[in-house]
C-alpha cells in the first residue's frame, strides 16, 4: 500500500512540470557567480520522511547539453528529498534555452528510477533540502 501511495505521489509530481514555468510563482532562494535557485512553494507535497519541490537553476553562463550541444540557460526539475538522511534524486526536470524557464526545451528527461545521492552542504540541492525538508 506504501508503495502505491509513494507512486500515486510521484505521478502527481510529474503532471505539474509541463506547465510549471508557465504558472510557477518562483522564489529566489539564492545565488552565487554560476546561477540562481528558486523553488516554487506551492508544489511543495510532503509524504511521511519524502518532500518533492519544483525548483529552477537559471544560469548566469550559457552551458551547453553534453549530448545535443545546444545552448542551455535554465532548469526546471522536480526532486524528491528523502528528510530523514539529507538525500535527493532528480524525478523530472527539462532544459530550457532562455532563462527562467523560457525558450525552447531543450531537452526533457524524465528520470523516477533514479538513485538517491546525498545533498551536500553549500550546494543549491542543500538550499532547496531545507525549505522542502523543514519542521512544519
Amino acid at each position: 500500500m506504501k508503495k502505491l501511495a509513494t507512486l500515486i505521489t510521484i505521478t502527481a509530481g510529474l503532471t505539474v512540470l509541463p506547465i510549471a514555468n508557465a504558472l510557477a510563482a518562483w522564489t529566489e532562494l539564492g545565488s552565487n557567480d554560476a546561477m540562481s535557485v528558486s523553488i516554487d512553494s506551492d508544489t511543495l507535497r510532503r509524504d511521511g520522511d519524502k518532500a518533492q519541490i519544483l525548483s529552477m537553476l537559471d544560469l548566469k553562463k550559457p552551458g551547453e547539453n553534453p549530448k545535443t550541444k545546444q545552448v542551455v540557460n535554465s532548469l526546471i526539475g522536480l526532486n524528491e528529498y528523502n528528510c530523514s538522511n539529507a538525500t535527493y534524486r532528480p524525478i523530472e526536470f527539462k532544459e530550457f534555452a532562455g532563462n527562467k524557464g523560457s525558450g525552447k526545451v531543450v531537452t526533457d528527461n524524465k528520470t523516477p528510477d533514479s538513485p538517491f545521492e546525498p545533498v551536500v552542504s553549500g550546494s543549491w540541492t542543500a538550499g532547496v533540502f531545507n525549505v522542502a525538508c523543514k519542521v512544519k
